[in-house]
C-alpha cells in the first residue's frame, strides 16, 4: 500500500515550482487539504487522495501509467482519474446562451453555467465516499481566507466562484 509520505513525496516532485493561488508553493496548498482531512479524523486513504489529486492536470505533463511506475496502485490512479476535473465549455457555452436567452445578463450567465457544470461534475463522484471526502476537502479549504483575500471577495467573479464551491460541496454531501 502507497504510504501518505510516498503520497507526498509523488505530489512535491510533480508539482515542483508550481503555485497555487495564494502564491505559495502548491504542494504546501496540497499539505493543508490533507491537514484539513486529518483535523477532521478522516482516513490516510482520504488523505493520499487529496495530496494525489492534480498530479494528472496538463501542466504536470504525467500519466496514468507514469503514476503506476511512480508506484501509485490503480484503483488510486483511477479515483484520481475521476476527480481530475475536465471543463466542458461546450456545455457552458450552450447553457448560458440559453440563460441569456432568458434576459440574464451575459457575465452573470457564464459564472452560472459554470457553477452548474462544475456541480453536474462533483455530483459524478459523490457515490464514491473517499473521492467525496477529498474533493469536498479541496474546496472547503479553497474557501479559506488564505487563498481568498478579502478584498477579492467583493469581486463578482469570486462570489460566484464561492458560490460555485458551495454548491458543490453540498451535491457531494460529504
Amino acid at each position: 500500500m502507497l504510504s501518505y509520505q510516498d503520497a507526498y513525496k509523488i505530489a512535491a516532485e510533480v508539482h515542483a515550482g508550481q503555485k497555487d493561488k495564494a502564491g505559495g508553493p502548491y504542494i504546501d496548498f496540497l499539505q493543508n487539504v490533507a491537514d484539513y482531512l486529518k483535523n477532521k479524523g478522516e482516513s490516510e486513504e482520504v488523505q493520499i487522495l487529496a495530496i494525489l489529486q492534480d498530479v494528472l492536470i496538463e501542466s504536470t505533463g504525467k500519466t496514468s501509467e507514469d503514476l503506476i511506475r511512480m508506484g501509485v496502485p490503480a484503483e488510486t490512479v483511477e479515483l484520481i482519474q475521476k476527480m481530475t476535473y475536465h471543463k466542458d465549455q461546450s456545455w457552458i457555452d450552450e447553457y448560458s446562451c440559453k440563460l441569456m436567452a432568458e434576459g440574464v445578463p451575459a457575465e452573470e450567465a457564464t459564472y452560472e453555467a459554470r457553477e452548474k457544470e462544475f456541480v453536474n461534475f462533483v455530483s459524478k463522484i459523490k457515490d464514491n465516499p473517499i473521492a467525496a471526502k477529498a474533493k469536498s476537502a479541496i474546496l472547503n479549504v479553497l474557501m479559506e481566507d488564505k487563498y481568498i483575500h478579502r478584498h477579492e471577495r467583493r469581486e463578482l467573479k469570486t462570489k460566484f466562484r464561492l458560490k460555485k464551491y458551495q454548491a458543490a460541496i453540498e451535491a457531494l454531501g460529504a
